[in-house]
């Protein structure tokens, strides 16, 4: 057997080795292990690790083995895998730079199982973002001495204005964590954090010291400063440490601190279940950042005409209750931009673009126009601070634009004219591309113009759904989310202005035989987009009707369907968002797209929210109770692959079922004397047929007689199976054009299904 696996992370393609090597003997714990904790883990630790250089702690033979203190990157690691030089005396370093899952996966791959990144960026090397406090206890300390410091030296931080975090070491201590603005050196950072520590250990000299010779510290625990050196690192939040219980650094509350028993708790066997209860408790810790407090005079006095652009910003806010920046007053001028959207009392846009220190900002209630020509309001607002480029949260009810916002896009904006009354510029991104025009009309209301044509290939083009995997289990881990499996007709719902057309999993066009649907302005509070759902009929429990909602798709004729809209009407659940005012999100990780459907949803009775929880085999357990198809899982972490079926997302079903082609019929004989008495039925694949046998059940006279007038205008074919079948001579053969859903109990060993039940036709997947 091959000691190589070969897979494929996010369209990169990896090779893995040796993964049944033990590298925590202790606790039996596998390579393999390790590399499904950091692939699980790595769209949280990229948040922490992501652009900076690397320092690599390798064990390649086990944490009882030698290990392999590495910073320069392999030269033969893979040309995607970035790399930061950096000078080291007389000898320049390339450093590992990871920004992605497969990054990770590599890393993990290499048994490189401490991962300790810089403390700054590889786009500000310069200036570094944070300064650390390693309490380090000595041998024998009780972890009680160690959480009584690290209280002592919160507050100690607090009273200079700082916003300390904590992580667990992972081995003994603790690691406290103060994010700081990137404005300082790094030599200005060094010795900040000198004077604080000195002063901390002056007024706590009983307890601490910052003596680095264990033989001198006389039991006081250290309080280690030293890793702020430019080249110094520490261990990453989220790293695994080479501790006999795979031991992980872990973030967590300062409430949570009180209850940890030992630096060493956390691990690889539950940081699951830790995740899924707290989440990453330092996902907005770059909120915090402030500048140092021995510069932070000086840096207000550089920057005074952009603190008096922000007045108005300041005054609208309580920084102790909102998580909106606070300005770092920090003088820029880099033609940047971004679009957020803004969940306050009303859905809109914020159109932000950088001008000399601040954020020229305008709320734009419909979005920025998506066709050329098109005027829109934008309403002018207060400057707003450059940190507010990336600001993403939820601003608390009560407070000034309370609601959730999220960045829409951000790039480059290039000016073409700026005057006090009109303002012309290009916006540049991978999300949003524009030549736009602002002019002033009274007050601080202004219009928005388009200039040239968008590109909205996808809103304007028939595509097809991306499909699911079929999963016998339920999936574990923090990245997954559950909802119900809905018995309908999978849609495709294009909302343009106020209109929607709809279209089958096929692409085919069929939004005349919903009209109870065509309520965009009722139903969306965006003007365009692209959702994912399944439009569904129900019974008076709730549950979907499968043959009910097919019955809809073959109504004919207008004043029947109008009949049926009364009788039988249809609702739409929707689960997915691809396009959203203007822009194609396919790319975004499913949470953010969930967040963005979520919101341009309006309450209405026939276009829903397909709901999501977080506990599968809770909803797998309700769903079999109330008799329903199954759940989906899918994975909040991924993309959306138009057209494609992929394990993103998995079907997890009580009974098993599939869409067939209809290649004959026989004819009826006793009571289906007049009818018909099974259908042909089989899969193609490249042009080849896959004969699964035949079924006769589940049908009554009455979906007989329907079934039976759609075979009899088929146009006749030939025989396209080579297998001998059973009634031959009864058989009436159709060009394969029709579709039905069956249900199985397995493949009998011939290939063909085992208690086959027919549940209906399909005229869905029809081309």
């Amino acid at each position: 057997m091959s000691k190589y696996i070969h897979t494929e992370v996010d369209g990169i393609k990896l090779k893995l080795s040796n993964l049944s090597k033990i590298l925590y003997p202790e606790s039996g714990i596998t390579k393999a292990e390790v590399i499904q904790y950091y692939m699980t883990i790595a769209p949280i630790i990229i948040n922490h690790i992501g652009n900076r250089p690397l320092t690599l702690i390798r064990y390649p033979d086990g944490i009882e083995k030698n290990k392999f203190y590495s910073k320069s990157c392999p030269e033969w690691a893979p040309s995607w895998i970035k790399r930061q030089e950096i000078q080291h005396s007389e000898e320049m370093i390339p450093y590992a730079v990871i920004n992605n899952t497969a990054g990770v996966v590599w890393l993990a791959n290499l048994a490189a199982l401490e991962i300790h990144p810089m403390q700054m960026l590889t786009t500000k090397m310069e200036n570094p973002d944070h300064f650390i406090f390693d309490i380090d206890p000595p041998e024998g300390a009780d972890f009680s001495d160690v959480k009584q410091i690290a209280y002592k030296l919160k507050r100690f931080l607090e009273s200079y204005n700082y916003t300390p975090f904590i992580k667990t070491s992972g081995s003994k201590g603790v690691h406290i964590i103060v994010p700081i603005i990137t404005q300082h050196t790094h030599d200005e950072m060094v010795e900040c954090v000198k004077g604080l520590a000195k002063l901390f250990v002056q007024q706590n000299k009983d307890s601490s010291t910052l003596n680095l010779q264990k033989n001198n510290r006389d039991g006081k625990t250290l309080i280690d400063i030293y890793r702020n050196h430019m080249a110094q690192t520490t261990v990453s939040a989220y790293s695994l440490r080479a501790k006999p219980n795979a031991s992980i650094s872990t973030p967590i509350t300062w409430d949570q601190l009180e209850n940890l028993k030992h630096s060493t708790e956390i691990n690889i066997r539950n940081i699951d279940a830790h995740l899924e209860k707290y989440g990453d408790v330092w996902k907005d810790i770059r909120k915090s950042a402030v500048p140092l407090h021995t510069h932070h005079q000086a840096i207000r006095e550089i920057n005074k005409e952009v603190e008096k652009k922000l007045e108005s910003y300041l005054h609208k806010r309580d920084f102790g209750k909102t998580p909106e920046p606070r300005p770092q007053l920090n003088l820029t001028n880099q033609n940047r931009f971004s679009v957020q959207l803004h969940n306050a009392s009303n859905l809109h846009y914020d159109l932000r673009l950088e001008d000399q220190g601040v954020l020229l900002s305008w709320a734009i209630p419909k979005g920025l126009p998506h066709r050329k020509g098109i005027k829109r309001l934008a309403i002018q607002t207060e400057d707003h601070p450059m940190e507010y480029l990336d600001f993403e949260g939820v601003i608390p009810k009560g407070e000034y634009g309370a609601g959730e916002m999220w960045v829409f896009a951000k790039g480059q904006v290039s000016w073409i004219k700026k005057t006090d009354s009109s303002h012309e510029f290009i916006l540049d991104s991978k999300q949003l591309k524009g030549h736009f025009k602002l002019y002033k009309t009274k007050g601080e209301q202004w219009l928005i113009e388009r200039k040239n044509e968008a590109d909205a290939t996808l809103l304007n083009s028939s595509i097809k759904p991306q499909l699911a995997d079929v999963s016998k289990t339920i999936p574990s881990g923090i990245q997954y989310s559950f909802e119900i499996k809905w018995d309908g007709i999978r849609s495709l719902i294009h909302v343009l202005d106020d209109q929607i057309k709809i279209y089958s999993r096929s692409g085919r066009e069929i939004s005349n035989q919903f009209p109870e649907l065509q309520i965009a302005s009722e139903a969306f509070h965006i003007e365009n987009g692209i959702f994912d759902g399944e439009i569904i009929s129900m019974d008076k429990e709730g549950r979907p009707i499968f043959s009910d909602v097919i019955s809809r798709l073959h109504t004919k004729g207008e004043r029947s369907i109008q009949s049926a809209v009364h009788k039988n009407p249809v609702y739409c659940y929707l689960f997915d968002c691809l396009f959203l005012d203007g822009r194609n999100i396919c790319n975004e990780p499913l949470k953010k797209r969930q967040d963005w459907l979520a919101v341009s949803l309006k309450k209405n009775n026939q276009f829903r929210l397909s709901e999501t929880m977080s506990d599968g085999k809770a909803l797998f357990d309700a769903a079999k109770n109330m008799n329903l198809e199954g759940i989906m899982a899918k994975d909040l972490t991924k993309p959306y692959e138009v057209g494609n079926r992929n394990n993103y997302w998995l079907k997890i079903k009580f009974r098993d079922t599939i869409s067939v082609q209809i290649l004959g019929y026989t004819r009826g004989n006793g009571d289906r004397s007049n009818l018909f008495g099974a259908l042909h039925i089989a899969t193609e694949n490249n042009g080849s047929w896959n004969y699964l046998g035949k079924v006769g059940t589940g049908f009554d006279e009455a979906k007989m007689i329907e079934v039976l007038a759609i075979l009899k205008v088929q146009d006749e074919s030939k025989k396209l199976i080579t297998e001998n079948i059973e009634e031959a001579h009864r058989t009436i053969w159709i060009t394969p054009k029709l579709w039905c859903e069956v249900q199985y109990a397995s493949l009998t060993n011939k290939g063909t299904l085992r208690e086959p039940v027919f549940l209906g036709l399909r005229p869905d997947l029809e081309s």
